[in-house]
């Protein structure tokens, strides 16, 4: 058969994708995590997967970035039939209907293949027709080989592992992970008749590599490693030092960003952001002693001003900033500008300081223990929404200092 060859070219980045395949990859995160093996050429292709779920096409495009655009067809008559299940499929999955001819077949894939093919997305076909009841490879169709020889495209085979027994036929929801592990295109011209060996053979040998296993992030494993390793301890000394300088982020923040992915050494970590901090707290009051004053960024004069009232009473008063939402930079400075000995401004930031880290790590340390599960495999999302709450926090807070001035 010649090939009608009416492919178009990759449509490119569209932010419906994105958006399907950022929601979906999230969502197979949460559940019980995800993962994606091997590459694929970047051009229209037939993909053609097992079928075992109806979590599988979900699982498909969370596979493939926006760019590529996998789409998949459905049958007009039973899922478009109802308004709220057309609109809902197209936000979902962004499914593109077709007729079915004569009670289905060929024909009607032909008609979904063309208005994907031919804008240059990636085809969707699960050869089998219907899911597996047992999550085993049941016989397949022969129209994906038809498909891709008629549009002269690539077909590539994909397996998908784990939608059986998290979203079963007939059955619940049970978490677990889902791995998608792709194959190695067909091109057109190696495709014979309606064979479908060379498919088979690939996705009984891609299924046949076990089941699949839990996602990581890898921003979490390699801040867990860091944690392990001297690298997380001498990043929270450092934090720790430059926060009683001048930075302007408060120690705890390194121990919600970098400590709480290894609970297990998160109280050392806080050990040595309380002796950073307290070296940090001595260098400031040092360098304030002899009029070299470092910045202090998103201070305001009320803050200053408490610091000093509370070190006029002397190295005690640093235990005050526990509670209060000023600097220790700030208080560091009014030690020197109060005439505070150094030796009793040492021992009283020791407890000070490192009262406020152990309670905040025994805390975190707890909570993240517990979260393990979900934040090894959601570690990036946690630190937006935590970076996005610290921002919000901070600026309260410079808010209700603000209003003090006042």
């Amino acid at each position: 058969m010649t090939p009608r060859r009416r492919v178009g070219l990759p449509p490119g980045f569209n932010l419906a994708g994105a958006a399907r395949h950022t929601f979906w990859r999230n969502v197979f995160h949460l559940v019980g995590g995800y993962k994606v093996r091997g590459s694929a050429p970047y051009e229209a292709m037939v993909i053609v997967a097992n079928h075992s779920s109806h979590a599988d096409t979900p699982a498909l495009i969370a596979a493939f970035p926006a760019p590529y655009k996998p789409v998949v067809v459905a049958a007009e008559d039973y899922w478009f039939e109802k308004a709220w299940m057309r609109r809902g499929l197209k936000l979902a999955i962004g499914a593109v209907p077709v007729q079915r001819q004569g009670g289905g077949g060929y024909a009607g894939l032909v008609e979904g293949a063309q208005a994907v093919l031919g804008a240059g997305s990636s085809l969707l076909v699960f050869p089998e027709g219907t899911r597996s009841p047992d999550g085993r490879l049941q016989e397949l169709r022969s129209g994906a080989v038809r498909l891709a020889r008629e549009f002269d495209v690539p077909l590539l085979p994909v397996a998908i592992v784990g939608t059986h027994d998290l979203l079963p036929k007939g059955g619940g929801l049970h978490p677990g992970p889902v791995e998608v592990r792709l194959g190695h295109p067909i091109q057109p011209e190696d495709l014979v008749d309606d064979d479908m060996s060379p498919v088979v053979h690939q996705l009984e040998a891609l299924l046949g590599e076990g089941p699949a296993t839990g996602s990581e992030s890898r921003t979490w494993r390699t801040l867990h490693r860091a944690m392990d390793g001297r690298a997380g301890m001498a990043g929270a000394a450092v934090w720790g030092f430059a926060e009683a300088v001048s930075w302007p982020v408060t120690m705890e923040m390194y121990l919600a960003i970098v400590g709480v992915a290894n609970p297990r050494r998160i109280l050392p970590a806080a050990a040595w952001l309380t002796a950073g901090s307290v070296a940090g707290v001595l260098v400031t009051s040092e360098l304030t002693r002899r009029g070299l004053r470092p910045p202090a960024p998103l201070t305001t004069s009320s803050m200053r001003r408490a610091a000093a009232e509370h070190m006029a009473t002397g190295a005690r008063g640093v235990w005050k900033q526990a509670v209060n939402g000023v600097p220790v930079k700030l208080y560091a400075a009014a030690a020197a500008d109060a005439g505070v000995a150094r030796l009793p401004l040492a021992a009283h930031t020791v407890g000070a300081r490192g009262a406020r880290a152990v309670a905040t790590a025994a805390a975190m340390g707890g909570a993240a223990a517990i979260a393990h599960p979900v934040l090894r495999r959601f570690y990036g999302p946690y630190l937006g929404v935590l970076g996005v709450g610290y921002a919000a926090g901070l600026t309260l807070v410079i808010r209700s200092w603000r209003r003090r001035s006042g």
